[in-house]
């Protein structure tokens, strides 16, 4: 009798630890990718960049940096949720900081 109710136990123990598992799992908060290189490059052109020039991505989010349609430098932050943190415009288009 011991013998069957210790087999049951083991049993019933192995059937729900995958269960359990899995129910973790799904309570866990999903891990954030950030926005795609062509998100932030369409949210960059929003703000007025024909051209870039360097792109780099930084914490899922992008650095984006660029000249306008007059041919002023334009660098552009977007965070990893496609928020714009920082826009810095030259006022002439030799600016090469």
């Amino acid at each position: 009798m011991r013998l069957h109710l210790l087999t049951l136990t083991v049993a019933a123990l192995a059937f729900s630890l995958p269960a359990s598992v899995t129910a973790q799992d799904r309570e866990r908060p999903a891990v954030r990718q950030g926005i795609s290189e062509a998100r932030a490059l369409q949210i960059a052109r929003g703000y007025g960049m024909v051209r870039v020039d360097e792109i780099e991505q930084d914490d899922g989010g992008w650095e984006i940096e660029g000249r306008d349609q007059r041919g002023r430098k334009l660098e552009i932050d977007i965070n990893r949720d496609g928020r714009v943190t920082r826009v810095d415009r030259a006022n002439d288009r030799d600016d090469d900081d």
